[in-house]
């Protein structure tokens, strides 16, 4: 039996909400961990969106297109799989916020105090403080969540635009001879 055609965006929406599952599991782990709040681990993260980019690609070529794909198509169906995911992972990091951890805002703005002050010691307290404030503008869980749909929207177009150089596999029967 053969399998119907599938759009980029129906791959997309699959691979993107297995995707952001991955991505809530590892964060959840994270929180557990103790590890939520150090930067260099959390990297990871975005090794766990690539491979979700990468592998549901590779899936899409393999049994929707006949083992070719475009570099038009590698990248929409990677660039929604990103998408999805991110919006998944957005929708996650509010709830978190909001329900799971809600001093979690409180603990960044500690942590970036701590940033401030030993990047700038000769900082007074009051121009941390003012620093501190207009941060604490773009920290609200509706902010964040807000932001991090952005920034996987941009991330995931960068990526997309990387991955579909190394995902496309042109059909040669319709190359043109010369």
């Amino acid at each position: 039996m053969e399998e119907k055609p599938r759009t980029p965006i129906a791959n997309g929406l699959t691979w993107g909400l297995i995707t952001g599952g991955v991505l809530i599991v590892f964060s959840l782990i994270m929180f557990l961990a103790d590890l939520y709040l150090n930067k260099t681990v959390n990297w990871i993260g975005y090794l766990f969106l690539i491979a979700g980019m990468i592998y549901g690609t590779l899936e899409y070529r393999k049994k929707y297109t006949g083992g070719f794909l475009t570099y038009g198509k590698a990248f929409s169906t990677s660039f929604w799989i990103g998408l999805f995911a991110g919006i998944v992972s957005s929708i996650y990091v509010f709830i978190f916020m909001q329900y799971i951890h809600p001093g979690f805002i409180n603990e960044l703005m500690d942590q970036s105090r701590t940033a401030i002050m030993t990047s700038n010691p000769n900082m007074s307290d009051e121009q941390v403080e003012q620093a501190l404030a207009i941060s604490s503008k773009f920290m609200s869980p509706v902010m964040m969540t807000i932001w991090g749909l952005v920034s996987y929207a941009v991330m995931s177009a960068i990526i997309s635009l990387i991955l579909a150089i190394f995902l496309k596999k042109e059909d040669p029967a319709l190359k043109v001879t010369e």
